[in-house]
């Protein structure tokens, strides 16, 4: 009977989503619940898994659904991929903004912060979502900026390793000569890496 039940939000949200209705969408999710949306995420019908993905941040115990996100994040089609990454980070922002719930063990959010780490530091995964997946393992740390910022720091992609500077200028001022060590070989967005280097001064 779940399954039916369960069919039958997804199929509402997916409904929504073809009319454009992006709050109807929300409100399916909410009442289908994380078990659900996960199952949605997992689909292989693209609109199941955008209309999963619109309505991910507003499922209750939403966090819970930080590793299916992480899966499609992980991919290579832009249209699931980069929506993924940003209902990641609207999750992580959210739920480090309250107490972390008894039912969620520290090292399940380590294991979500690590996830979306393996994202920012994978060549294979757009570069987009990798921006988008540092944001994320930061905000899911609960110390230093949730990622190895040296290898972030001697990524090939000058995009990436600005990400990373920034982050780490912004937030976690212990490790800024590492930042500078780097900062000069940006080949790429000079402006940037000026507002980088002013916070080293």
């Amino acid at each position: 009977m779940h399954l039916l039940i369960w069919a039958s939000r997804v199929a509402l949200m997916v409904a929504a989503l073809d009319r454009g209705d992006l709050d109807e969408v929300a409100r399916q999710a909410e009442l289908a619940g994380p078990t659900a949306v996960e199952h949605a995420l997992g689909s292989h019908d693209r609109a199941v898994v955008i209309a999963a993905i619109v309505g991910a941040p507003a499922v209750e115990d939403r966090a819970e659904l930080l590793p299916a996100l992480a899966r499609v994040a992980a991919a290579n089609d832009r249209r699931v991929a980069i929506p993924a990454a940003r209902a990641a980070l609207a999750i992580a922002r959210d739920f480090t903004k309250r107490d972390r719930p008894d039912d969620v063990a520290a090292d399940d959010v380590d294991g979500w912060r690590a996830s979306f780490e393996a994202i920012a530091r994978s060549p294979d995964a757009l570069i987009e979502t990798r921006m988008i997946a540092l944001d994320v393992a930061h905000a899911l740390a609960r110390d230093g900026v949730g990622f190895e910022l040296a290898a972030l720091l001697a990524d090939p992609d000058p995009d990436v390793m600005l990400a990373a500077a920034q982050i780490a200028c912004a937030d976690h001022k212990a490790d800024l000569q590492a930042v500078a060590d780097r900062i000069h070989a940006l080949s790429k967005d000079r402006a940037a890496a000026r507002d980088v280097e002013s916070c080293l001064k």
